[in-house]
């Protein structure tokens, strides 16, 4: 009997996995590197677009494409599902500003149902009017401010709730100012200053936003020399996790 209880366990299993599957196969996650150039994304963070492709493809069953140069428009919105603002490096030069069109395309796929996650970063990487953060979250209560004081590797802390399963251990070092929403995540420090923040419409559309990119970059535990050669790696141990429980929650009807 024992046995038999063990099999229709894992007929049932499978039987969810298959469904699980299916529900997620036609899901799209658009991941947008547009106002940057591919290559500084993987100088800072070697395996990103292939822990994206891990996290979205082979663990959440969706289809992850890239933005990497197309002015982001409604056709284009029309075919996805969620949309992953992936925060510049460095402001000097400006790849391209955002047009207020293709702010307009963001802004009416949130409130027509659409989800965004949109991660910024301090004034050295991120030119903010250039990338238009503030004119996509400000119509769903958000604001981006500017630079907090600079705490290099900080860390931050998820908080556990709709978004995010777990109190995770987060990449941190040096944001922008966020208010507004309902909190994701925390600075691990004096001030506790908000790093991630949410919001979800009444008709399904979700937005959740960063004052800072490094677990967007999924930097979380990566290492690298110093200019003087000395070894330094990244708290962060959660990153993947994190971006795991995020990004399913964007894609979750």
């Amino acid at each position: 009997m024992n046995v038999m209880k063990k099999i229709i366990v894992l007929l049932i299993s499978f039987i969810g996995l298959i469904f699980i599957d299916a529900s997620a196969q036609d899901k799209v996650v658009l991941l947008d590197i547009s106002h940057e150039d591919k290559s500084a994304y993987l100088n800072v963070s070697p395996d990103i677009f292939n822990d994206y492709r891990d996290v979205v493809e082979n663990q959440l069953g969706a289809k992850l494409i890239m933005n990497e140069d197309q002015v982001i428009d409604s056709d284009m919105l029309e075919k996805t599902d969620v949309l992953i603002l992936l925060s510049s490096l460095s402001t000097n030069p400006v790849k391209s500003t955002r047009s207020s069109a293709e702010i307009n395309s963001i802004v009416n796929f949130v409130k027509n149902g659409g989800r965004v996650i949109i991660f910024t970063d301090e004034d050295r990487r991120v030119d903010i009017e250039a990338f238009g953060a503030n004119e996509i979250v400000r119509p769903f209560g958000m604001e981006f401010g500017d630079d907090l004081p600079g705490i290099s590797n900080v860390g931050a802390i998820s908080f556990i709730g709709e978004v995010i399963k777990g109190r995770y251990e987060l990449p941190y070092s040096g944001s922008r100012e966020l208010t507004g929403g309902i909190p994701i995540s925390v600075k691990d420090a004096e001030g506790g200053h908000l790093h991630g923040a949410y919001v979800q419409l009444d008709n399904g559309g979700k937005i959740a936003a960063f004052g800072e990119t490094m677990v967007g970059l999924f930097i979380g535990g990566v290492s690298f020399q110093r200019p003087g050669g000395d070894p330094f790696q990244w708290k962060g141990k959660d990153n993947k996790q994190f971006m795991k429980e995020l990004i399913a929650w964007t894609l979750k009807d």
